[in-house]
C-alpha cells in the first residue's frame, strides 16, 4: 500500500474513518514552523477548511454524513509535541472531527496490545497501520491482513477516553 493508496481511502470511505494515534512524539514537516512558534509562545495563524487540506477534508467528508474521529493516547507527563497538538485540536472539531483522549496509564495489560500503533480504520472494513521511524518521522504505511482486531482496539479505545473537552492537561496529584 502507497500513501496515494491511503488517500484514495480517506476520499472514498462511505461510513466513517477512525485513527488511533499512539505516539507521543510525531516528526512532521509541514508542522515544523508551527510547532516553533507554538513552542516559542508565539500566536498560530488560524487553520481552516480554506487553507488546510486536512480540514477541508473534513468539512467536506462531515457534511456529507461521514464521521472522522480519532483516539488520541497520552502519556504522563504530556509531551510538548502533544500539547502543540491539543493546541490546533479545537480547529479540526470545528471542521467536524470527532477527537477523544486516552490516557496510556488507564490502560490494562491486554490493551497495551494495540495502544502503541497508530492506525486507520475505514468503514471497519480496512485497516491501515501507520509505520514512524524512532524520531516519529513517517515512512509507509500497511494494509493490515485481519480487521477484526482493529475493529476490537477501536471499540476498546472508545470506551475507555474521554471527548476531548473534557480532557484535562493540567498535572494531577499522581504526577506530583
Amino acid at each position: 500500500m502507497t500513501p496515494d493508496d491511503l488517500g484514495a481511502l480517506f476520499e472514498g470511505f462511505e461510513r466513517s474513518a477512525f485513527r488511533l494515534e499512539a505516539r507521543d512524539q510525531y516528526t512532521v514537516g509541514e508542522e515544523e514552523e508551527r510547532l516553533k512558534a507554538f513552542l516559542g509562545g508565539r500566536d498560530l495563524p488560524p487553520r481552516t477548511p480554506e487553507n488546510d487540506p486536512w480540514l477541508a477534508l473534513v468539512a467536506r467528508a462531515t457534511s456529507e454524513g461521514r464521521t472522522i474521529e480519532r483516539v488520541r493516547v497520552v502519556g504522563r507527563p504530556v509531551t510538548r509535541y502533544t500539547r502543540f497538538e491539543f493546541a490546533v485540536y479545537p480547529e479540526n472539531i470545528a471542521a467536524g472531527e470527532r477527537i477523544r483522549v486516552l490516557e496510556r496509564r488507564s490502560l490494562r495489560n491486554s490493551d497495551r496490545t494495540w495502544a502503541h500503533d497508530d492506525f486507520w480504520l475505514f468503514d471497519d472494513k480496512i485497516a491501515v497501520l501507520l509505520r514512524y521511524d524512532q524520531e516519529g518521522r513517517f515512512v509507509g504505511v500497511d494494509q493490515a491482513g485481519e480487521v477484526e482486531p482493529y475493529r476490537s482496539a477501536k471499540q476498546r479505545a472508545l470506551s475507555l477516553s474521554v471527548e476531548f473537552k473534557d480532557f484535562s492537561l493540567e498535572v494531577t496529584s499522581l504526577e506530583r
